[in-house]
């Protein structure tokens, strides 16, 4: 069985939790809750022995969480027009659970103005 970290604001949807069973088989998934540093972050993934995480999170927190070793998954959602089709409604908005990627860098480039 394959424990996954959840840090996120939202719980997993049920297509999340399809795709992550689809992925790694049987898993059990556990959310992070009142995180205060990327590096709060990895501790915890290190301590408790997770195999996997799945991180929504600024992109500074997430490039630390790099730089620690853990290649998290990041859920990829893909905004919809309107509810039908959609999996989920945040804020008067629609989305759709397209798949879970690994995130490999995070690279920021800026232009002078």
């Amino acid at each position: 069985m394959k424990k996954i970290l959840w840090v996120s604001a939202h719980q997993p949807i049920a297509v999340q939790l399809n795709a992550l069973s689809r992925l790694f088989g049987e898993v059990t998934i556990e959310k992070l809750i009142g995180w205060t540093s990327a590096e709060s972050i990895v501790e915890r993934f290190s301590s408790e022995g997770f195999d996997e995480m799945v991180i929504v999170a600024p992109l500074s927190v997430i490039a630390k969480v790099l730089e620690k070793g853990v290649k998290p998954l990041w859920a990829q959602m893909e905004q919809q027009p309107s509810k039908e089709g959609a999996d989920l409604e945040y804020r008067g908005r629609f989305f759709k659970f397209v798949e879970f990627r690994r995130i490999e860098r995070v690279a920021l480039e800026f232009g002078n103005i």
